[in-house]
């Protein structure tokens, strides 16, 4: 359970060792025949789910670069073929080969949670878990495709190579269950659970229950021996003299749950969300985040992230299922799309109240639309607005399907205006200069630098005879994967100019500075200060032999490009705004008091307009008030002077009711704001 940052950063891809020396094939084994078929109370055995033999097997390849839960190994799931009803008298099932069919009605919803739908007579594949349900694709196997199973056993290993009978590819993955923030309480109660199924496991082991610290500690070494004494003190007790002296032994009110019982309280599916959360909590890390959880479930809380923490796992997941269950709704484009190209839903929620418009429509002519009105008509429509976010998942929806059908890998269209949101990676045989060699970035070979690229930039301003550049990186030597920094820093005592060199051995670090360097410079060469002449006259500050200004002009068109796609993407998807609040003018109320006017905006202006003069104050038990007002705060405690108080009594006998009244004068009384029922200033004459 416990993973290392490397283990955390290659989640589900295991680094493959080629081998070196030459391999042999071993023959594949035919699979025997079972007696009895896979079911819950006759589950195979472990050593029957094996690629070593003969037995169908399925190759199914996820379509998401990073897909917000995955299963681990050994666990299972369904795969099931939802075949929907042409109507109500179709009795016409189609029969498939491979998995189960399920038959759904014609006002059945659809099994993808709203965010896929089958047409009447279309049989859709899809992969169905405790975690997720995803949709599947069948591929068309080539002849030239095969697998290679590597078995290692007994400091042995063993090859095999099979043929692919069932080749799938996953759309995109929906999640059923939230995966919970960093310190949430959730994650607070699997490091409990797990801590406490592996002691009673223990317990088990022993023949008088008992359990030794060392090989708990073992179990888990990311933790101190006090933190894991602090956890069983929960549910058990150090025996310190008598039998079993020096061991832990349960509680007596709490017995050891059998392994049933112990299995729910830590499910496979937990530890999968659990892991889900490290990685990406790993990936906030190495992005400069701190990767800490946002328990706030608000648009405010949402503003005040950056795009890194909106896209956290447990944020994603969060507001699907709220979307599913109609208490949110989804961006579905934009950041957070897995394809980026309008294939796949984004996660990220927008506000119920933002107004979406259909492909092609501007917020111009919804705005004047709305304006045009009449004032009875409400500004929200919210069946239009639920139709037009029903049309563009329905659309989303059929492009994913389109492409994840067909027969030829997709054209590379990537055009040349994202070329500078890429992170450039150098080939292996590359080299990159070497400051500990002496070979610095000027011995970089022109012919082989990507032009536009970090290391083209860095280049260049290396070159520089301009002081002002003060920065400037360049790699090591790829077998070291490191990265050389070199800054000049200005000394506070003789101001002179001197470089620091700075290595830097993380990948994702390195990511993260050059991803930050291309920000910086995309911002720097969007604006005005690189035209032809500022409005000072002045010539751009750098300019190496003409090169700059062929990059500047190249980043100019890029972004011209990339504003003309965001364009076309408008006219052809849904996008949202949101709605501007009505400019009504606001209404006040206008007293007149003593020789001046002033607004009451307030209740409690009318107090405080009323200080230092008469007023009448109705209380509580029928009583009454009128004296002068001195002082009074926000819960409407008052002191009153020159107070004249009148007392309703009501008495009641068998055979008559009688009122009369009690009044009394009091020249100071502090009255509590608990018992006011009305405040109203004296008439005056």
């Amino acid at each position: 359970m416990r993973l290392s940052r490397a283990d955390l950063r290659a989640w589900h891809r295991p680094f493959l060792q080629t081998p070196t020396e030459s391999v042999e094939f071993s023959r594949v084994r035919s699979a025997k025949k079972r007696k009895q078929k896979y079911s819950m109370e006759n589950p195979w055995a472990v050593k029957d789910v094996t690629l070593k033999d003969t037995a169908d097997s399925v190759l199914i390849e996820y379509s998401e670069e990073y897909p917000l839960v995955l299963s681990n190994v050994g666990m299972g799931s369904v795969f099931v073929n939802y075949y929907r009803k042409r109507d109500m008298q179709d009795r016409s099932f189609p029969k498939v080969e491979l998995g189960e069919l399920f038959i759904l009605d014609i006002n059945d919803t659809s099994p993808f949670l709203s965010f896929g739908n089958i047409e009447s007579g279309q049989v859709v594949p899809a992969l169905y878990n405790n975690m997720f349900r995803a949709p599947l694709f069948a591929q068309k196997v080539r002849l030239s495709d095969f697998l290679v199973v590597k078995h290692v056993a007994k400091g042995g290993t063993k090859w095999y190579v099979r043929n692919i009978k069932y080749q799938y590819v996953s759309g995109q993955t929906y999640p059923l269950h939230e995966v919970p923030a960093p310190h949430s309480r959730k994650v607070t109660t699997t490091i409990k659970h797990r801590l406490q199924v592996a002691a009673y496991r223990l317990m088990n082991r022993n023949q008088y229950h008992l359990l030794q610290m060392a090989k708990l500690t073992r179990l888990f070494p990311e933790y101190t021996e006090l933190q894991i004494r602090q956890r069983l003190k929960e549910f058990c007790e150090y025996q310190r003299k008598g039998l079993g002296a020096g061991y832990w032994r349960p509680k007596h009110n709490m017995p050891i749950p059998d392994e049933e019982n112990l299995r729910k309280m830590l499910t496979p599916e937990m530890l999968c969300l659990f892991e889900s959360m490290r990685v990406c909590q790993q990936q906030l890390h190495d992005a400069g985040k701190h990767g800490e959880g946002n328990d706030e479930d608000t648009d405010e809380a949402d503003s005040r992230l950056s795009i890194e923490e909106i896209l956290a796992t447990w944020n994603l997941t969060r507001n699907f299922i709220n979307a599913t269950s109609g208490k949110a709704m989804l961006k579905l484009h934009g950041e957070g799309d897995p394809t980026g190209k309008g294939e796949g839903f984004s996660f990220v929620r927008v506000s119920m109240k933002d107004i979406f418009l259909r492909a092609g429509e501007s917020v111009e002519e919804k705005l004047a639309e709305i304006e045009a009105r009449p004032k009875s008509a409400h500004r929200y429509n919210v069946a239009e607005q639920q139709q037009i976010y029903k049309e563009e998942i329905t659309s989303i929806w059929n492009k994913q399907r389109e492409s994840l059908t067909q027969s030829e890998p997709p054209a590379d269209t990537e055009s040349e205006a994202w070329m500078d949101e890429n992170i450039i990676v150098p080939e292996v045989n590359d080299v990159f200069g070497d400051s500990a060699t002496g070979v610095g970035i000027a011995a970089i070979d022109p012919s082989r630098m990507v032009i536009g690229s970090a290391m083209d930039v860095s280049q260049k301003l290396s070159r520089s005879t301009n002081n002002k550049a003060t920065a400037h990186a360049n790699f090591i030597q790829p077998n070291r994967k490191g990265l050389v920094i070199r800054r000049a820093v200005k000394s506070p005592y003789t101001g002179e100019l001197t470089w620091r060199a700075e290595v830097i051995r993380d990948l994702a670090v390195i990511q993260a500075y050059l991803r930050q360097r291309r920000i910086i410079e995309n911002l720097a060469y969007g604006s005005d200060l690189f035209d032809d002449e500022d409005e000072f006259g002045m010539e751009p500050q750098a300019d190496i032999n003409g090169e700059t200004r062929v990059h500047l002009n190249r980043l100019k068109r890029a972004r011209e490009q990339r504003g003309a796609e965001k364009r076309a993407h408008e006219k052809t998807h849904m996008t949202t705004f949101s709605l501007p609040q009505p400019s009504k003018p606001k209404k006040v109320v206008v007293r007149q008091c003593g020789n001046y006017t002033t607004l009451v905006e307030e209740p409690l202006d009318l107090v405080r307009l009323s200080l230092d003069e008469h007023i009448y104050v109705k209380l509580r038990g029928d009583r009454e008030l009128r004296g002068r007002l001195h002082a009074y705060d926000q819960h409407l405690n008052m002191v009153l002077g020159e107070v004249e108080e009148s007392i309703t009594i009501v008495e009641v006998s068998d055979d008559a009711q009688s009122v009369h009244k009690v009044n009394r004068s009091v020249p100071m009384l502090f009255v509590r704001g608990d018992g006011v029922i009305l405040v109203s200033p004296l008439s005056r004459s």
